[in-house]
């Protein structure tokens, strides 16, 4: 079944128009996580142009049958394509679509006519080339915000197109529901003739969060692991152009604010660079009859290449001399670079080069091996950063109690028991406040990456020889709190406090730890203990219903030490959705027109204003800790399951998670989808939250 995608062309500007109306339409964030580039210092571009854009989005290639040429890309050419069956609907009326993703989060789309639907006005051009030709034809560079580029462009001379807003989001014919991964997208280009393309368009996205791209390193690490391409394609290095006029195109690049690259340049070309390695190469002919002269006849200026990076140019060479006819491919086994030419290659040549060294290091120093354990080099990078970082108060060799007693980092019991789940992720990221143990996560204002703090973890694991985590229940863990305080002050207050503030162990008394720490978690640890530690394994001393109370007196705790009992937890109905009906709604002051701070919502719930506060965790997450009022609505949930019980009117509806934007931002995504507007994202999320210590509620 293939998935059809929903788009509307907006024209939303013109030329005596600021982007106004481009902006209330709203900007929405990314995900993973959670980006200007670890070598943001490196880019010579003005912000102006890309801002914090990634470099190349995409490359378009117009091809005649979707079917054949993605089987060819794949198993001729060697390139992974996910759901290669699954097309969208092309970025022109008439046409379907099919992108390639490339680690560095560039891509190629392949774009082909839909025969099925007649089509009249300006898109018709594009569909009689696809009658008669294939090639790339156009690309596109990432822009944080097109608005930027059409002002900065406007600037610079050049006479604009309209910003266009468009939706690309897969949907089955039998559902009118759009997917978790729709995607609201903006474009802008400088007006052309519509199949001339040697300058680019600029697309904006609004499900990834640019703000984040100081963490380049992570999402191309985890570009790397999981788009893998059997031809060893780790990026898209250059959009190479033919044009007529060589000083032309160059003063027009120079004009957008691109620089220049004067290594290895001629009389025939010229290279500017973009972000990180990546370049728009112009050229023109060497003779008459070469092959670029004898592209520009046929079709004009455009794209005659896309130039690829690969990890080992042999291994590419070995791989693509065994699949493609003879006569395709230029280069040998000794090659340092390898060219498949445009005939094989539907209309378009292309080019694989060795990848630079400093770029393959850099992947080494964080390539995960999910599948097994660290090379060498990652392994010694994460060794520095343990050293750096961790040591001071961890000991030399991971021994603990170095300072502060922070606790040992070579019990197997507390690795194995927070492999599968977030516990020790959360306390490098968050930290544990008013303990010695910082937030190291940047985006606490710490010195790591998300992708070293992943790193550092899995060397903690294979360090301390766990495997395999241990499957550590996620239920909530009932049991007499009372009891629990009793045995805690005879048994645990010495070593961790009467209050939970750490003597000689570490503080239990902590929202973060507590917010952080599943039931299970907690239950294990007091069972099992912490090997090579003073932490001894209770199950020899105390029964399992003991061990239970300690744990659901320690969950009791989560609001404070001094709350004498733990809530009763019930589920709200739709009736107590909207937290003080009666009361006027907040004044939320949203950053990029999504993010709400926790100290506004945390003074709305102070002022008992009249706003709905979704839980976008699992329920049972939402069961163990959560802010007072709030409505579990796990982010993986369709939307149907919950739009028609929540009001859709000018009531604010804010969304959190842990995350803290992933699993609210899906959610976030859904509402939009469906047309609430008052819609926002608890910026710092529930962990932040407590760590403030801001109220929350926690369950039996």
């Amino acid at each position: 079944m293939k998935a059809l995608s929903v788009q509307i062309n907006v024209s939303i500007l013109n030329t005596g128009r600021v982007l106004w109306s481009y902006l209330v339409l709203g900007i929405v964030l990314g995900g993973l996580s959670s980006c200007t580039p670890g070598q943001s210092k490196d880019l010579n571009d003005p912000q102006a142009l890309m801002g914090n854009g990634f470099g190349i989005n995409n490359s378009t290639l117009f091809v005649h049958d979707l079917d054949s040429t993605s089987d060819y890309f794949t198993e001729t050419l060697g390139f992974y394509i996910r759901n290669k069956r699954t097309f969208g609907e092309g970025a022109f009326e008439g046409t379907f679509s099919l992108p390639i993703s490339l680690p560095d989060m560039s891509s190629i789309e392949l774009i082909s006519r839909n025969d099925t639907i007649s089509v009249t006005g300006e898109n018709s051009a594009v569909l009689d080339y696809l009658v008669l030709n294939e090639g790339a034809r156009m690309y596109s560079l990432s822009s944080s915000s097109v608005e930027n580029t059409y002002l900065w462009l406007s600037s610079q001379g050049f006479k604009m197109d309209s910003v266009r807003s468009y939706w690309t989001a897969s949907r089955s014919p039998q559902s009118s529901s759009w997917s978790a991964d729709s995607s609201q997208k903006f474009s802008v280009s400088i007006e052309r003739p519509q199949l001339s393309p040697h300058l680019p368009q600029f697309i904006q996205s609004t499900t990834f969060s640019y703000d984040n791209m100081h963490e380049w390193n992570s999402y191309y690490s985890f570009g790397r692991d999981y788009s893998r391409h059997l031809n060893g394609v780790v990026g898209l290095a250059a959009i190479q152009l033919v044009v007529e006029d060589l000083a032309s195109a160059r003063e027009e690049f120079q004009r957008m604010g691109l620089s220049e690259i004067e290594e290895n340049q001629g009389d025939n070309s010229v290279r500017f660079k973009l972000k990180r390695y990546q370049e728009v190469q112009l050229t023109t002919p060497k003779s008459p009859d070469d092959a670029r002269s004898q592209f520009l006849e046929k079709q004009g200026s455009g794209i005659f290449a896309l130039v690829f990076d690969v990890e080992d140019i042999q291994a590419t060479y070995k791989f693509l001399n065994k699949r493609l006819p003879e006569g395709a491919l230029v280069g040998d086994s000794l090659s340092s670079q390898l060219i498949v030419l445009n005939d094989y290659a539907f209309g378009v040549q292309l080019e694989f080069k060795q990848e630079p060294h400093e770029q393959a290091q850099l992947a080494e120093q964080f390539k995960l091996n999910h599948d097994s354990t660290l090379d060498s080099t990652a392994q010694k990078h994460a060794e520095e950063l343990y050293a750096t970082y961790c040591a001071l108060c961890h000991g030399d060799n991971r021994e603990g109690y170095a300072a502060d007693f922070a606790p040992s980092l070579r019990s197997h019991s507390l690795l194995a028991s927070s492999k599968s789940n977030n516990f020790m992720r959360y306390t490098i990221q968050y930290g544990r406040a008013n303990t010695a143990m910082a937030g190291y996560y940047e985006k606490r204002g710490g010195p790591l990456e998300y992708i070293e703090i992943e790193l550092l973890l899995k060397w903690l694991y294979e360090s301390a020889g766990v495997e395999e985590g241990v499957e550590i229940s996620r239920d909530p863990v009932l049991g007499d709190a009372e009891l629990g305080a009793d045995i805690y002050a005879a048994s645990c207050a010495s070593c961790h406090g009467e209050k939970g503030e750490g003597i000689t162990a570490p503080a239990l008394g902590n929202p973060m730890l507590l917010a952080t720490a599943t039931d299970g978690f907690l239950r294990y640890a007091i069972s099992e203990g912490r090997d090579g530690t003073p932490m001894v394994a209770f199950k020899d001393s105390l029964t399992s219903d003991e061990i239970d109370a300690v744990t659901a007196f320690l969950r009791s705790r989560a609001s404070g030490w001094d709350v004498p009992k733990g809530d009763t937890i019930r589920v709200p109905t739709p009736e107590e959705y909207v937290l003080n009906p009666d009361r006027p709604a907040p004044e939320f002051d949203l950053r990029d027109g999504l993010y709400v701070s926790a100290a506004q919502v945390n003074q709305a719930l102070q002022d008992s204003l009249r706003f709905v506060l979704l839980d976008a965790r699992s329920t049972v997450a939402w069961r163990q800790t959560h802010i007072p009022g709030a409505v579990p609505v796990p982010y993986y949930e369709e939307p149907e399951a919950f739009v028609d019980i929540i009001p859709n009117d000018s009531t604010w509806i804010v969304v959190y998670c842990a995350c803290p934007h992933a699993a609210s931002g899906r959610v976030v995504r859904k509402l939009r989808n469906h047309g609430y507007k008052n819609t926002a994202i608890l910026d710092e999320g529930i962990l932040v939250w407590a760590q403030l210590g801001y109220p929350v509620r926690h369950g039996n």
